[in-house]
């Protein structure tokens, strides 16, 4: 795939507010369309690099749709970044990458897997016993999040958390707008404020993945519905998953961040990385409070 200068890639891993977003890079790049955005499904706006060969296990699905963008594009991809094309190391177009709680993350992809059918007849309990049972657990979510984490000071990436847009989405849309020189005025940012609220999230239904849905090919893809906009609580998974299951996974979280040198509350913004000094680092990681 050939790439355009003035691309802008959005990286996540699945379920870490990625369409949240999209859906706000989208509109800052198409100068606050609302009526454009309400009319078209985010999935066609803004495609997903990997979908057509996940699903169809076919490369021209994948970057077709990609191809038949007009500029400014807008990617989407869940590749860490290794996979990514190595010419966006030039430092020619913008990444944005979003963080967020691996256990609100899986807890989100749980559900996400049974309205697509891969987690129908499972319950979230029996799934994350399995995620646990995984080798690959937190690895994968830690190191694909620590990679972007150590990138953030590049002009060429902008990096935040799924918290931090809860905190402060005001906050997020403004550093966002000057990142890709997108200035907006103030009407234009309580409309944004007000189209990216979860309440209108939730019924939008451009932005509720139903285009997506029709595309899955699982025989039990719709058989059991929940809504892709479904909580969006920081912390959601406390009432979700059992004690057991949090203690153990906080156990293996805290292994693989002491392995890689940073806290979650660094990966998610919550703490910057000259705030922690040694000495928390190391009481963090002992007694778990990074999670």
């Amino acid at each position: 795939m050939k790439l355009r200068d003035d691309d802008v890639w959005i990286v996540t891993l699945p379920k870490c507010g990625t369409t949240w977003m999209q859906e706000l890079l989208w509109l800052l790049l198409n100068n606050c369309d609302f009526e454009g955005a309400l009319a078209k499904d985010q999935e066609l706006r803004t495609p997903f690099l990997e979908f057509g060969y996940s699903v169809f296990h076919d490369p021209n699905r994948s970057f077709g749709p990609i191809e038949d963008l007009k500029s400014p594009r807008l990617i989407k991809s869940h590749l860490s970044l290794a996979l990514l094309p190595s010419k966006l190391w030039e430092g020619k177009n913008k990444v944005i990458y979003v963080s967020r709680n691996p256990l609100d993350s899986y807890v989100s992809r749980y559900y996400h897997g049974v309205s697509f059918g891969f987690n129908y007849g499972k319950s979230l309990h029996q799934y994350f016993d399995e995620v646990l049972a995984s080798d690959d657990f937190p690895t994968e979510f830690i190191e694909h999040a620590h990679e972007f984490y150590q990138l953030r000071n590049e002009p060429w990436v902008f990096y935040t958390s799924f918290e931090m847009m809860k905190k402060d989405l005001r906050g997020v849309i403004n550093d966002v707008s000057r990142f890709l020189n997108k200035p907006i005025n103030d009407q234009q940012m309580e409309k944004l404020l007000k189209h990216l609220s979860f309440a209108e999230m939730k019924k939008n239904p451009t932005t509720n993945h139903l285009w997506e849905l029709a595309q899955v090919q699982h025989e039990n893809a719709g058989k059991e519905m929940h809504p892709f906009v479904r909580r969006g609580d920081v912390n959601g998974y406390k009432d979700e998953l059992k004690p057991e299951q949090i203690e153990k996974a906080n156990v293996r979280i805290q292994e693989v961040l002491a392995k890689n040198g940073v806290t979650l509350d660094e990966l998610l913004l919550l703490k910057d990385h000259s705030e922690v000094n040694n000495s928390e680092r190391g009481e963090q990681i002992k007694q778990g409070q990074a999670v």
